[in-house]
């Protein structure tokens, strides 16, 4: 009879590997780094790929260790520490942010990650902070940014980010980033109590056809159908915000500004 140490290794290719690791929970992951190196660096992989930072030890470990931090790909950051900055700057493969505390662009300074997608909820950063950011951003596909501390009327130029397609923020927001920018999908929050006719020409200015959009009637109202049809002429789905409720509408001929 064989004994153990003489049965043959079965040794199961890295991408298989990786494929099975995606369908095993965290704290068997973590087991499974016990085992030997490749077991290790490929549990790892899985492990720290999407963090979700409900609990500062994590950044004192993304701050410590850049092979870890170097995993990252999606970062959820539900609360701050002081290690945040240099854990940010570690994370050279993000391509996923977002954070849902208040926090200063300064935790973004030195970052050499290029994100697809930026989410951020509570922010007292001024315009001029948050464009130096995406000026070195070119691979943004995905937005949500609120309004911020100066919500005057800016009059920085449009930042032309070549990928952007996708908006979710308020109304000023808007008129600097979809000028230049391949946007199709536009989600517009807060409203406005100007009785005049919004200026909403800028949305002619994407260099894609949106052909969705999400808006407060407040922001239409009173801009006759004919003029809005015309600066949107590929929209195919619009939603309506009218106070707390929604009314969604197949294509802009539905709508009873006509």
């Amino acid at each position: 009879m064989q004994s153990n140490c003489d049965m043959p290794r079965i040794e199961i290719p890295v991408d298989v590997l990786l494929n099975i690791l995606d369908y095993v929970d965290k704290a068997d992951l973590a087991t499974i780094c016990l085992l030997n190196k490749i077991c290790c660096s490929c549990s790892q992989d899985v492990l720290y790929r999407d963090i979700h930072v409900k609990n500062r030890k994590i950044l004192w470990t993304l701050a410590k260790s850049t092979d870890l931090a170097r995993k990252v790909r999606s970062f959820n950051l539900c609360s701050t520490g002081s290690k945040l900055a240099m854990a940010l700057r570690n994370m050279t493969s993000l391509r996923i942010l977002n954070i849902q505390t208040l926090f200063d662009m300064d935790i973004l300074v030195g970052c050499t990650f290029k994100l697809d997608s930026f989410e951020c909820f509570y922010t007292k950063c001024r315009v001029e902070s948050f464009l130096k950011f995406f000026s070195s951003q070119p691979s943004l596909k995905y937005l949500k940014i609120p309004l911020c501390s100066d919500s005057a009327e800016s009059s920085l130029e449009a930042t032309g980010l070549p990928n952007l397609t996708r908006i979710e923020s308020s109304f000023l927001w808007l008129k600097i980033l979809i000028p230049g920018s391949p946007v199709n999908e536009v989600i517009t929050t807060g409203y406005t109590s100007n009785e005049h006719s919004i200026d909403l020409s800028f949305f002619t200015l994407s260099t894609a056809p949106i052909q969705n959009l999400t808006i407060d009637y407040s922001f239409l109202y009173p801009t006759p159908g004919h003029l809005l049809a015309s600066f949107l002429p590929s929209l195919t789905h619009l939603t309506l915000r009218i106070g707390k409720y929604f009314t969604t509408h197949g294509g802009v001929c539905g709508l009873p500004l006509y």
